[in-house]
Order: C-alpha cells, then sequence, then structure tokens
C-alpha cells in the first residue's frame, strides 16, 4: 500500500489513498464522530463506495479536501 498517508482524528486512523485514475480514496473505520468530520469534508466533492465503505473524492478536490482533512488532524 505505497503512497498511502494515514491522518488520525480524535486518534482514529483515517486512510488517504491515490488512485490511478488521479481520484483519492479516503477511509476510516466505522465510527460515527469521525464520520460527522469525514463526510461533509468529501460531500460533493466525491462519492461514498459503498462496496469498499470509503469516499471516492474526486481529482480536482484532492488538496483541498486533504488539507481540510488535516487541519482536523491531533496535535500532541
Amino acid at each position: 500500500m505505497s503512497n498511502v498517508v494515514i491522518l488520525h482524528i480524535h486518534g482514529v486512523p483515517i486512510h488517504l489513498r491515490p488512485l490511478p485514475s488521479g481520484d483519492m480514496a479516503v477511509w476510516h473505520p466505522c465510527n460515527d464522530p469521525i464520520r460527522a468530520i469525514v463526510e461533509p469534508i468529501c460531500r460533493n466533492r466525491g462519492r461514498w463506495e459503498g462496496q469498499y465503505q470509503n469516499w471516492i473524492v474526486f481529482h480536482q478536490f484532492r488538496a483541498i479536501v486533504s488539507d481540510e482533512l488535516r487541519a482536523e488532524v491531533d496535535h500532541g
């Protein structure tokens, strides 16, 4: 799984993985407080992929979604 970036928000890992299409997969374990953070960041910038239980963020929104998720990262 090369090129996967793992961020931690409230101690929960969030995986950001670039896809060959240029899009980005965003995955986190089932966790309602984390979903409440991640979903609004990804919504309207990608689509939910139910088969893999992750967001597929469209390539034109990769940077902003990544930046907004990084802003939520645990510090310390």
